[in-house]
This record gives C-alpha cells, structure tokens and sequence, in this order.
C-alpha cells in the first residue's frame, strides 16, 4: 500500500534511528495523515495522536508549556512521538530478551514497540512488566506470550485487549509493505532475512 510521503520530510528530521517507513506506517493508522485528527474532540490528536500524558511528560523533561492545541502542530507532533518512541526502544533494551532489541528488519521487535506505544510500555504496568515476568519464568518475549501472560503479570488491562492487539499488527503490517522501509538504515544489507523472517511471522501469527 503506498502511502502519503509529506511528512516525510519530519521523519527523517526527528527520526534518527527510527524508519521513515515506520513512523509513516504509524501516521497513517493513528490519523490517516491527517495533522488536524480529532482537534478538539478527543485526549489524542494530531499527526500520531499525542495524549495529554505524554505532552505533560515532555514538557516537565524539556521545561516547555505546550497546550493540547500545539499538538496540531505536526512538527511538534513528531517531535513528541519520536521522543517517546525512543524512550521506549531504550527501555526494551535493558531486557535480555531478542525480540526487545532494536532490529527493523524483526517483525516482533516492531509489534513489540508498537504495543508499547499503543497500550504501554512500562516496568510498573505495560510491556516491559510483562517481558519481565515471561523472562522470570523461561518463557519467550513475543507479541503472542505479551499479550497472552498480560493480565497473569498484573500489566495493564490495554494489553490483554484483542483489538488493539490487532491494531498493533496493522502497523506492523504497513511497515513491512513499505518498499523503502530499510533504506538509509543498518537492516538495509538484511533485507532478504528481514523478509524471511516475515514470511515466517505471518505464518505463526
């Protein structure tokens, strides 16, 4: 499915080791390219639908006051996603777990980010609580066993939702069909594994 390239421009900005790909796959399933989605309906809005938790996050780490409106801002938006995301990434890499390391070309690793980002990543009650639990037990980090020991971990109730566990796979999904998504990055030399490693995915999922 070829996507809107726009925005394009801030990926690559504020992206760093984040596709271009990705975060345009993301784009398109929290707000079909839209900067202005739900602007004054909703918590979430904007380009990647920054919630109130994580624009007051950013602002107490950066000293800044931005509003709910400034999050319409794409360039803003961006920049608070990514940031997030990054976080994220650098907590998953505490774990021990393969699934947890940063590799574009894993589609569990990027199911993995994108639940985190969509229904939590935290020690205290998201992913990396239940990473922890399944690793206590000699039990394999992957969507299917995060999202199955979720409520057995005590994570919050958002991970043990199918439907978002669905959406999460959306994402995935519209990465992997991007033909640029290993381009300008590390994985672009493991592109066949990467789609092998898919093929296999897909089958098991």
């Amino acid at each position: 499915m070829a996507l809107s390239t726009q925005f394009d421009p801030l990926f690559r900005r504020y992206g760093g080791s984040i596709p271009v790909a990705y975060l345009r796959a993301l784009a398109q399933r929290e707000s079909g390219m839209n900067p202005r989605s739900n602007a004054g309906k909703a918590a979430a809005q904007g380009l990647l639908q920054i919630v109130t938790v994580v624009r007051d996050s950013y602002n107490q780490r950066h000293g800044t006051s931005y509003t709910r409106d400034d999050t319409l801002n794409p360039d803003l938006n961006v920049k608070m996603a990514v940031e997030l995301l990054q976080r994220i990434i650098a907590g998953y890499a505490k774990h021990p777990s393969p699934n947890l390391r940063a590799d574009w070309a894993n589609p569990a690793f990027v199911q993995l980010l994108t639940a985190g980002w969509n229904a939590g990543y935290s020690e205290g009650g998201g992913v990396g609580k239940v990473a922890s639990y399944l690793e206590q037990r000699g039990i394999p980090v992957a969507p299917t066993s995060i999202y199955g020991y979720a409520r057995d971990a005590g994570a919050v109730a958002y991970l043990s939702d199918a439907a978002r566990a669905k959406w999460h796979k959306s994402v995935v999904d519209l990465y992997f069909a991007q033909p640029d998504r290993a381009i300008g990055h590390p994985i672009a030399g493991f592109a066949l594994a990467g789609l092998v490693a898919w093929g296999i995915y897909r089958y098991l999922m």
